[in-house]
């Protein structure tokens, strides 16, 4: 790809192994908060919680719920459907939250080749920079797993901005804070939803890391592994 000189990437399942990290939290979560107390089915609980997480991600990506709704809700929501029926839901869900965010970046499983990519980058001159919609103290830590960090000239996030991926204003804001044009940047990401769209729109080229067989068509580039950029890049 000629004329790119920055590159930005998704934090969450591109470089930081979120799918992974977030089980073991939730497991924790549940074992350490006596969930099986009255749940003897963490599976169910499990499927709910990501069910109502996925969606709740869905509405705040598109700025129709708060950070604050969505952190309490999708526990509150998996705790009603897997039976739990006392009087301190509220304060359940709040602790729970709370719980999960602490041992979520405890752990720091990386997607296989994020920090041989981000070496090579480095090592080519290229300026790494790092976009999300996750939340601000949280992705820092995510970074700091395996010393990504080392690497990352800026990391944006939407909540510096109030503005979230996919919509158009955090890639201008973004290229704004980096100081480059549209034709020297480059997006890689894994969501076909948000990644790759506000990218596009923003005249960025994109890498699409393809690890669930989603296509997305308007991708420049579509890899299914982290090192099959070194050839692009």
């Amino acid at each position: 790809m000629e004329g790119i000189t920055t590159v930005f990437i998704d934090i969450d399942d591109t470089l930081w192994w979120f799918s992974r990290n977030s089980e073991l939290a939730l497991a924790t979560t549940f074992r350490l908060m006596g969930c099986d107390k009255w749940c003897n089915d963490y599976d169910e609980f499990h499927d709910h919680y990501e069910h109502f997480n996925h969606e709740l991600w869905q509405q705040y990506n598109h700025g129709l719920v708060e950070k604050e709704v969505l952190e309490v809700r999708r526990f509150e929501q998996a705790l009603v459907a897997s039976r739990y029926c006392c009087d301190d839901i509220d304060e359940l869900a709040e602790a729970m939250n709370s719980f999960y965010l602490d041992q979520l970046v405890k752990h720091d499983k990386l997607v296989p080749g994020a920090v041989e990519l981000l070496q090579y980058l480095h090592g080519k001159g290229y300026e790494i920079n790092t976009i999300s919609n996750g939340f601000k103290g949280i992705q820092e830590r995510k970074l700091e797993a395996g010393e990504m960090n080392r690497y990352i000239t800026h990391i944006v996030l939407s909540e510096d901005c109030g503005i979230t991926k996919p919509r158009r204003g955090i890639y201008d804001y973004a290229m704004r804070l980096c100081g480059a044009s549209p034709d020297t940047i480059v997006m890689i990401g894994d969501d076909p939803t948000t990644d790759i769209p506000g990218a596009h729109n923003a005249g960025w080229r994109t890498i699409y890391l393809n690890m669930r067989d989603e296509p997305c068509p308007i991708a420049d580039h579509t890899v299914s592994s982290l090192l099959e950029i070194k050839k692009l890049l």
